[in-house]
């Protein structure tokens, strides 16, 4: 009982500081959190894309008193709670139960903002760090590039999982030094908020920055092996507090287009460009999206790793303190490591990586490493922060470099000419990784304005150089002047990430025409919704396409077979050309077709299937690719014949039944029929088929028990016999019960371990490590 209030006790300095981490996070996003109207990101990114539409189907779904297993409403079904970013059962997603929508997503970017910032304070603080410095480090990882333009990108399921790494490095410093079981704990939690926020990637490049962290820290702590033991206990612990979550997860994915990984070429998309770490000492030198677009390779919001003029220079006085053990050269090797995984396939290791790395080949983005060196940098600037605080001085030989880059700065920003950046575009565009064509570049207007941000950014930065030199130099003599250069750097980021941030009007994404269309032709129907497929979520829609990489794999290579693809390369992308038969099979009424101005054409397509038929005529070709082959014949008729991989039990009668189709009920995850036919004959529903979904017999029916199995290569097939059919298909993924099980049990007993007296202080058997 005493545990709580000595926490209490603990933390009761530190809430100055935590309250103005709170502070410094609400700064930059300004009256957005108070909206109702207004949502943070640009448009036409991730929120706009993705989650606006999920995080309202899902939380709308549990205001209901329903869990969605099964999203139904993009790519003719898809699993939903499996999809690691629909987090529904993360904790802090609860506050789309109760706030409104655009103010739930602004809420849960500023409270992972502080969340990482805290995070970051008390892994600062445990190393040793004095409050104030730990504070330095907590708005450095806080408002940096690397995590403010995910932010203006809309990637709430980045933001939400990045803001729980410091507590997982956290935690296995607490271990190495205290060897008590409680720091394992944390960084276990951790590791299961990670997964439930939603973005598995993080996750699995964070298990590999943990792993790689606790190798270099491991050499010369005491009883080496108990120690490793410990930290290789953090993840199987994680992993099963969040098995509810990741058995799905992993069963979903299992199913999914990337499944077995991705090809190279793909995996290796989005890695950091060397070129880029100019955005280090100068944010907007490739555009600042907004006056000028970025012209750099990738996007902007994947590759800046700038951290604040004044942090870096913090963060280069931090990287020279001793630290007990070697502490600093280890943090140096975990931060080049780190780097050097960021670059991709700019370097060597990474192909490494995904030919003998298990998991490696299912991601592209390496980038996302960046994030890594970010929070080191960001302890580094808090260590250099301390050493001011102790009074430490300032070398003059790196004030005198400092002013040096500065000016170097200064004088590089009036080298910049037109002829000389476009050059410099025309070398990146030959990368074929810039998303802006050179010819964008022909209007005067745009190569002008690109210089002036350019050079502007690098002036700025050199002035600042300059500036925090000079105050550093100060520091030597004057107190007031380490606060006063520490307060400059916090402005100069918070002024930073108030310059990233973007909102727009949540109407505009509610498509009301569209919505109005619907409501006055209802129908058992599909779309083909080009405007934005995830907004058939919001307007409860069902569209046989979506923004989504767990799209199912057989449906992917279905509609990419539809367009003259090669199924075998199909992916999440997709431009539709051709009104194929495949599409009225799905049940397709009507194409929304976006217009210049931001209006919206409706187009009739064929006549849609129905959603449930019997059918009497059948093939069965083991061989898949014979099924899409044959599928892909202008001479197969959809309508009259279903083609199978195993043979039907019962097999149907080759003759049209009479028959009587009857929905008792549904909802996202099942449907309950009534049939009756006068011959067996064989079931197809027109929606999504997954190895998950299953049928049921109720009392009453004529068969005891039912096989569903695929149809037309991504349908779902049912074979009746003839009579009275009572039948629940229910969609429920293997292990979700035995996940939420084992979650419980296992918090049940990570409680009791540490509560229990006896074997807590047996856990703390190294009390003077």
């Amino acid at each position: 009982m005493k545990t709580f209030p000595a926490l209490i006790a603990r933390i009761k300095p530190h809430l100055l500081w935590l309250t103005l981490l709170v502070v410094v996070a609400v700064l930059p996003l300004g009256r957005s959190l108070l909206s109702t109207t207004e949502v943070l990101s640009e448009q036409n990114t991730d929120v706009t894309l993705h989650f606006l539409y999920s995080r309202a189907f899902g939380f709308e779904e549990m205001a209901k008193g329903n869990l969605p297993l099964w999203n139904p409403y993009i790519y003719s079904g898809i699993p939903y709670l499996g999809q690691f970013q629909s987090a529904l059962l993360y904790p802090p997603n609860l506050i789309f139960l109760v706030l409104p929508l655009a103010t739930a997503i602004n809420w849960s970017f500023a409270l992972h903002l502080f969340l990482l910032g805290a995070g970051m304070y008390f892994w600062a603080v445990f190393r040793g760090l004095k409050s104030a410095a730990a504070f330095v480090a907590g708005v450095t990882a806080m408002l940096g590039g690397a995590v403010m333009l995910h932010i203006y990108a809309g990637h709430l399921s980045n933001v939400c999982s990045i803001a729980w790494i410091p507590f997982v490095l956290l935690g296995i410093d607490g271990w190495l030094k205290r060897r008590h079981a409680g720091w394992l704990a944390v960084s276990a939690a951790a590791v299961a908020l990670q997964i439930y926020a939603g973005h598995p990637q993080y996750f699995y490049y964070t298990a590999l920055v943990a792993g790689l962290y606790s190798v270099v820290h491991l050499p010369g702590t005491p009883r080496v092996w108990i120690a490793a033991l410990g930290l290789a206990a953090i993840y199987p612990v994680g992993a099963m507090l969040a098995s509810a979550q990741l058995i799905p997860g992993i069963t979903a994915t299992s199913e999914a287009v990337r499944s077995g990984g991705v090809a190279y070429e793909f995996s290796a998309m989005f890695s950091f460009p060397p070129e880029n770490f100019l955005t280090l000492l100068a944010p907007w030198v490739f555009g600042d999206m907004r006056a000028v677009p970025y012209w750099g390779r990738c996007y902007l919001w994947e590759m800046s790793v700038f951290a604040g003029t004044g942090m870096l220079v913090f963060a280069c006085f931090g990287a020279g303190r001793k630290l007990e053990n070697g502490g600093r050269l280890r943090l140096l090797i975990v931060l080049g490591c780190v780097v050097v995984l960021a670059l991709g396939m700019h370097t060597p290791l990474h192909k490494i990586l995904y030919q003998v790395l298990p998991g490696f080949s299912s991601f592209r983005g390496s980038s996302k490493f960046i994030i890594f060196a970010a929070l080191f940098l960001a302890l580094f600037a808090g260590l250099g922060f301390d050493r001011l605080l102790r009074r430490e001085k300032f070398p003059r030989l790196l004030g005198a470099a400092l002013a040096v880059l500065g000016l170097l700065l200064l004088g590089a920003s009036f080298l910049i000419t037109g002829d000389r950046l476009m050059g410099f575009v025309n070398l990146i565009a030959a990368t074929k990784e810039s998303y802006l064509h050179p010819a964008a570049f022909e209007q005067g207007t745009l190569l002008a304005a690109a210089q002036d941000m350019a050079g502007q950014s690098l002036r700025v930065s050199g002035g600042l150089f300059l500036g925090f030199a000079a105050l550093l130099y100060g520091t030597n003599r004057w107190r007031w002047a380490v606060w006063a250069v520490g307060l400059a750097a916090v402005a100069e980021l918070v002024v930073f990430a108030r310059g990233t941030v973007a909102t727009f009007p949540l109407a505009d994404f509610t498509y009301q025409p569209v919505a109005d269309f619907l409501k006055n032709n209802p129908g058992d129907f599909r779309t083909l919704n080009l405007f934005n497929a995830d907004a058939a979520m919001l307007l409860r829609s069902e569209n046989i396409w979506g923004y989504d990489p767990g799209v199912l794999k057989r449906y992917a290579q279905l509609l990419h077979l539809s367009q003259g693809n090669d199924p075998e390369a199909a992916n999440q992308y997709l431009s539709f050309r051709a009104a194929h038969p495949i599409l009225a099979m799905l049940r397709c009424r009507y194409a929304f077709v976006p217009k210049e101005g931001g209006q919206i054409d409706v187009t009739t397509m064929a006549d849609p299937f129905p959603r449930f038929a019997l059918y009497s005529q059948y093939r069965v070709l083991a061989d898949s690719k014979a099924v899409l082959g044959e599928l892909k014949s202008p001479w197969f008729d959809l309508r009259k014949e279903v083609l199978l991989e195993t043979e039907p039990v019962p097999k149907p009668e080759h003759e049209t039944p009479r028959h009587n189709i009857r929905v008792v009920d549904s909802s996202t995850d099942h449907w309950t029929l009534e049939i009756e036919t006068d011959r067996a004959a064989l079931l197809v529903m027109t929606d999504s088929y997954s190895q998950d979904w299953r049928a049921i017999a109720l009392p009453g029916s004529v068969q005891s028990n039912y096989t569903l199995q695929p149809a037309n290569y991504a349908l779902r097939a049912i074979p009746l016999a003839a009579g009275k059919h009572a039948l629940r298909l229910e969609y429920v993924p293997r292990g979700f019960r035995e996940g939420i099980a084992l979650s419980v049990i296992t918090l049940l007993v990570v409680g009791v371990a540490l509560s229990w007296r006896p074997l807590r202080e047996r856990l703390d058997f190294d009390k003077t490590a």
